[in-house]
């Protein structure tokens, strides 16, 4: 599989054995340039072995598919989900497969877990690729695992894995100013201990032909009224009074405005595939539920179905991880048409004839805009964003729009940096990053001792009775939700 010009300029420093970020635009095509550095690092790093991280559960088999497309039966793979049921321990298939593709949690707990056929250390491996590594922040799973890294680098426990960051959107971290936004940006290097952030500066101009943004329009409305404003949210929860309000409903100038969009793309005879991106699930439920009861919409080839997250709490309804991976494999192959999606579909989901995306009134940041622009991708895409005039989500929609620059703006300030100075800026937010930690980790230990398992009383979540106590459960106990249930809540 060839590589395009800007993808091989980015990862020439990966080849080189170089711990880098590859910064290119959603669709420009990270996962295959990652895919490659992987192929030639176990052409040549004797006994290489290669683990890639994703943030998402369906990210793990579409990448499972572009690592073997590029692989081609040469090495041995394997894909982990935390939804696989019974299988063999992660340390096993580690020691018995040259690459793996997982979710960050399943990595992190078989490094903590104390069996041997689950347990695996960090400098088991010699590359580690981290796909939308600018979660690499604060206490997320990611970065928990490189902070284990960067105490192994400190400790010099050799050997420690290669480092792959893949990022479209590294974000600012809500910071205002450009130096606000540069130390965000060092502090994310310092993370992932990486050498150079790479972006394309000679085939800039073969990238912007390849990756082409979409058009994006922002379909405003006159504010509503509040009893129309409640509305659908109101409905989230009356799914009988939205069946028949969906016909017989109040003006409602943003519902009016989607319609409109949905109306003039899947007339369209080019075959259309679109997402609605909206806030919550019981919204996306809502607004599915007024797509299928709308008499305008009712009479074109709309095939629409709900992508929302697979996490479940008391407040809302889920799809388990199997229900997304058929609904994306669906999707992809033009059985279903129309996504109305939560966040969960904004990062990574690759459907090259995806050619609309609407934003229905999302109140987010600018790493959100750009991954959702970025789920657009065939040619002549569509991106709109749909709010009232004057609305806080207009205003922060706007703002990402000063935000994306502001970030460009910081990346290109930090790649242009005296190569001294970046270093020693890296090792002093490193060293400060892993202080932190251990005085965390001693806080940590303190509570524990404080409160002893015997004496921490479980309480059920729905109901508040007593359901036991924190003896009764080791800590590499996995408990569901159904360990911590009153009796009546059975």
């Amino acid at each position: 599989m060839e590589l395009r010009p800007y993808q091989w300029e980015v990862i020439m420093p990966a080849l080189e054995g170089k711990n880098i970020i590859i910064w290119l635009p959603t669709g420009a095509g990270k996962t295959r340039a990652a895919a490659y550095v992987a192929k030639r690092h176990l052409e040549t790093v004797d006994g290489a072995k290669v683990v890639v991280l994703v943030n998402r559960v369906h990210l793990v088999t579409q990448h499972g598919e572009e690592f073997s497309r590029m692989l081609d039966g040469r090495w041995t793979m394997t894909t982990l989900r935390g939804d696989m049921g019974p299988r063999a321990g992660f340390g096993h298939l580690a020691r018995c497969h040259d690459l793996l593709i997982c979710t960050a949690e399943l990595l992190q707990m078989a490094l903590t877990s104390t069996e041997e056929e689950e347990h695996v250390e960090l400098t088991a491996f010699s590359l580690l690729i981290v796909d939308e590594c600018h979660h690499t922040h604060k206490d997320t799973v990611y970065n928990v695992i490189l902070s284990r890294y960067l105490e192994n680098k400190l400790w010099r426990a050799r050997p420690i894995p290669q480092v792959l960051g893949l990022t479209a959107s590294p974000g600012t971290g809500r910071a205002s100013k450009l130096d606000g936004a540069i130390d965000h940006i060092l502090q994310l290097c310092a993370n992932l201990d990486t050498w150079r952030i790479m972006s394309p500066q000679n085939s800039r101009p073969q990238l912007q032909e390849h990756n082409q943004r979409p058009c994006k329009q922002y379909d405003l409305c006159n504010r509503r009224s509040q009893s129309c404003a409640s509305a659908l949210g109101f409905l989230a929860d009356h799914k009988n009074a939205l069946a028949r309000l969906a016909t017989h409903s109040p003006e409602n100038p943003k519902l009016e405005i989607l319609e409109k969009i949905l109306r003039k793309q899947f007339s369209s005879p080019n075959s259309p595939r679109g997402i609605i991106f909206t806030r919550t699930r019981q919204s996306a439920h809502s607004l599915l539920l007024w797509l299928q009861q709308q008499p305008g919409l009712r009479t074109m080839d709309i095939r629409a179905q709900l992508l929302i997250g697979a996490g479940n709490n008391s407040q809302s309804t889920h799809m388990t991880q199997r229900n997304q991976e058929e609904v994306i494999q669906k999707f992809r192959a033009g059985t279903l048409n129309l996504l109305v999606a939560t966040s969960v579909a904004e990062e990574g989901l690759d459907i090259p004839q995806c050619n609309v995306v609407v934003r229905y009134g999302l109140l987010t940041n600018e790493i959100s805009m750009v991954q959702a622009r970025g789920r657009a991708r065939a040619g002549q895409s569509v991106y709109s964003f749909v709010a009232a005039e004057g609305s806080r989500e207009l205003r922060r929609e706007l703002t990402n729009e000063a935000l994306e620059t502001l970030m460009e703006q910081a990346v290109a300030a930090v790649q242009n940096m005296d190569e001294a100075e970046y270093q020693a800026k890296i090792r002093d937010l490193q060293q400060a990053a892993l202080v932190k930690r251990a005085a965390q980790a001693a806080q940590r230990e303190s509570r524990r001792q404080q409160f002893s398992a015997e004496h921490v009383q479980l309480l059920c979540i729905n109901c508040m009775v007593a359901v036991g106590y924190g003896r009764r459960w080791k800590a590499e106990d996995r408990v569901t939700p159904g360990d911590l249930r009153g009796r009546d809540c059975e």
